[in-house]
Parts: structure tokens; sequence; C-alpha cells
């Protein structure tokens, strides 16, 4: 299990960063599924009212764990230099590959407009055409959260049927 974030009453007073890096932990520990307001409090050694100073919603939580997450991949495309829609795809794809259910929660902040929106702006700005960009986002997202799904099924012993090793390979 990942050791909890830093205790705010050491600090002295709880952070929107002590928030997220919570959720994180929980995340990467356990998955989207039990990445609840009161997991998180209980983490920080809070009650669950105390989390909405800093965030209004479960929903604004993963936002900004997606936002987090998108970081992450921005800061390693800008490190390795990498112009290309085809490099920062793999970037991204190595990066969500690395956080548990990171897709679906970076596809869900998306999807809704609250979070996530410098993944479309990495892969757009280095595309030919905001559509090639567009496409590639799809793609990318598709791709990872289909692998995501299938390496977590099978790490729980859930048998695939025969689609799954015609469709095993990356097509990014």
């Amino acid at each position: 299990m990942t050791p909890p974030p830093a205790a705010a009453s050491a600090r002295g007073r709880l952070t929107a960063e002590d928030v997220v890096d919570a959720a994180v932990g929980i995340l990467q520990d356990f998955g989207m599924g039990d990445l609840s307001m009161r997991r998180v409090a209980a983490v920080l050694g809070v009650q669950a009212s105390a989390l909405y100073w800093h965030v209004p919603d479960k929903q604004t939580l993963l936002a900004r764990v997606a936002d987090r997450i998108v970081a992450e991949i921005g800061d390693t495309v800008r490190a390795r230099r990498i112009g290309d829609v085809a490099g920062r795809a793999a970037v991204a794809e190595q990066v969500l590959l690395r956080h548990r259910d990171g897709t679906d929660v970076v596809l869900s902040a998306l999807a809704l407009g609250l979070g996530g929106g410098a993944l479309h702006t990495l892969l757009t700005e280095a595309a030919d055409s905001p559509e090639e960009g567009e496409r590639a986002l799809a793609l990318l997202l598709g791709t990872v959260s289909l692998r995501q799904q299938r390496s977590q099924a099978q790490a729980l012993g859930v048998v695939t049927g025969p689609d799954f090793q015609g469709h095993r390979r990356n097509v990014l």
C-alpha cells in the first residue's frame, strides 16, 4: 500500500495537494472504484467535510487527479523534447499505464470538461491538423483503456474470451 501523504497535522493544516496526493495513492492501491471522499479523509485522518474546503465534489477531485497524471505526461514530453504526435502518444501511454485506472480517470475528466485538457492540447499542437490530434487522442485513450482493463482482468484471474488474443498488440 502506498504510504499516506505527509500528515497535514505535521504542517498544521490540510492543503489541496494533500487531498490530491491521498487520492492518487488510493487510486494506485485500490483503483477508481474504491476512491471515495470518505476514504481520502480516512487516509488523511480528517473528517470528510474537511475535504470540501479544497474540492467541492468527487468529480472535481478526479479531475485534479487527471490533471496530475497529464502534467506528468507533459513534463516527460518536454524533458525529452518530443515534438511528434506518435512520440507524445507513446509517452502518454507509458505514463497512463503506470497509474492504475489512469486512463479511466483522464477520460472521465475529459468527457465532463473538468480536467485533462492539457493532454488534448499536447497532442493537437503536435499534429498536422486538429482532426489528426483528435484522432490521436481517441486512439490513445481507447487503446490504453483496453490494455488496462485486460491487464486488471488477468491479474484478477478473469478468463478472457477468444477475441482477447487477437487484439493484444499495441496499435500506437
